[in-house]
């Protein structure tokens, strides 16, 4: 049986879709930075890396946002500033292929 519930788990999906897909394009081009990397001689230094718990866990943190914040833009906003932080493995990626950053030494 449907009960009120449900819809507002379902409006809060509808509505912070667009975070999610800003999460899973940023997931997907780390993950093909790093295959780029990898085949270029490179060696990723997180050795349990898995662009699959990387996504899971940007939409998990998502969907309790979505969960949680209120619909406003300002609150909207702030997901969307959480969820672009996937791109931060494309532009480590990068700057490491490009040869202006050394990467992580560890």
């Amino acid at each position: 049986m449907i009960n009120a519930n449900d819809f507002k788990f379902i409006s809060s999906i509808a509505y912070f879709k667009d975070i999610f897909i800003v999460s899973f394009i940023g997931v997907i081009l780390d993950f093909f930075t790093t295959v780029i990397g990898l085949s270029q001689g490179f060696v990723e230094t997180h050795v349990n890396y898995s662009p699959v718990n990387a996504f899971l866990i940007f939409a998990l943190a998502n969907l309790v946002l979505s969960l949680t914040l209120p619909r406003s833009k300002k609150w909207k906003m702030g997901a969307l500033f959480i969820s672009s932080w996937s791109f931060l493995g494309v532009i480590n990626n990068t700057l490491v292929i490009l040869g202006l950053f050394s990467g992580l030494i560890i």
